[in-house]
């Protein structure tokens, strides 16, 4: 690689960056002016807490976090994929979906768990070999098999005090399910995703919520919406930085999308917490968190950010459950050939690979 060549591209794009950054300091440092002269403007498409046409002015409502409660249980699952192998002469993918509960208060303990599934399985006709190489088919799938494996764990477990569970990134898996071309498969996630939302919204009426935990979201919700003098080329996390306060949250915002399979499935509201690494966003299905739960919950949330030093405790334990090492990764490939030639099968992969492993020159 010509690394001169490569230094000059990047510290083009380095010098672009400082240019754009001068630039949204200088909008950033007149922002609230601007918003407040101009607190009646509609947020197209968005609506507040009661449900009614978003404008500006929802924009300056904050949130102070309360005090943690003693007595709280946490939970999470995380997924790691093996990815089907085109070098190996037999096909398969997998997903391994990690589960952590951390108990605090009188009864502190943790449970840590996984499940390994195995794909094709003839049991799901939709999950064929065309799918098992695709990423964003592998994706939804996982994001859909944590949400259940999350929900059959936390409805099992009994106990008084708050109960919350954390899903790694977006509620919904959204772009991965916009870019999936099989349709069979689309319809049956948006269906496993109908189900567990449901057994999910009877979950919060037993003190038990779920939520999703976005770091530092790109997300352009309310961005978009606003008067391009404003907010052109800025995310709703740069807009938070400047409106919150350390450890404070904005109001509850809901967005009204326009995608088919968005439009099918529970509609998601969101808030924007700010915790002293970064802003996040949190999102949960619509109507299930009234105001005194996520007053709890917001505290929860920035205890175990504080706990896992900038990012939530509970999500690094999951992950950590859930990663499919490359040692693992070797080590099933090793299993693989080793089963072929017990069974007399002639082994060989492509000529791409083999050329990989040995060069000649």
């Amino acid at each position: 690689m010509e690394i001169d060549k490569t230094v000059k591209y990047i510290s083009k794009l380095a010098k672009q960056l400082k240019n754009e950054d001068s630039f949204k300091s200088n909008v950033m440092s007149k922002l609230k002016s601007d918003l407040e002269g101009s607190i009646n403007f509609r947020l197209e498409n968005i609506t507040n807490e009661q449900n009614d046409q978003a404008t500006y002015a929802d924009l300056f409502q904050v949130n102070d976090a309360a005090e943690v409660l003693l007595n709280n249980s946490v939970f999470s699952t995380d997924g790691s994929t093996l990815e089907a192998d085109r070098d190996l002469p037999i096909e398969f993918a997998a997903i391994n979906i990690g589960y952590v509960n951390i108990n605090y208060g009188d009864d502190p303990k943790a449970e840590f768990d996984s499940a390994l599934s195995f794909y094709p399985d003839p049991k799901i006709q939709e999950i064929d070999s065309r799918v098992l190489s695709d990423v964003n088919s592998m994706s939804a799938l996982r994001h859909v098999m944590e949400m259940e494996y999350l929900v059959d764990k936390m409805e099992t477990f009994k106990t008084d005090s708050i109960k919350l569970g954390f899903v790694d990134g977006n509620f919904y898996p959204n772009f991965a399910l916009s870019h999936i071309n099989n349709n069979s498969l689309k319809q049956l996630l948006v269906k496993r995703l109908k189900a567990v939302t449901e057994r999910i919204i009877s979950l919060a009426k037993d003190n038990t919520y779920i939520i999703s935990y976005n770091s530092s979201p790109k997300s352009v919700h309310i961005t978009s919406k606003m008067d391009t003098k404003i907010s052109s080329d800025f995310r709703d996390s740069e807009i938070f930085t400047e409106l919150l306060e350390d450890n404070q949250r904005s109001a509850v915002f809901n967005e009204t999308s326009d995608d088919t399979d968005e439009k099918s499935l529970n509609p998601i509201s969101f808030v924007y917490l700010k915790n002293s690494y970064e802003i996040a966003k949190v999102e949960f299905i619509k109507n299930t968190i009234n105001k005194d739960a996520m007053d709890k919950i917001h505290s929860l949330v920035l205890s175990q950010v504080q706990k896992g030093n900038g990012y939530p405790k509970i999500l690094i334990e999951s992950h950590e459950q859930a990663v499919i090492s490359q040692s693992d990764r070797k080590s099933i490939s090793v299993l693989t050939e080793r089963e072929l030639n017990a069974n007399n099968l002639k082994y060989t992969t492509t000529q791409k690979y083999q050329s990989k492993q040995s060069r000649n020159i």
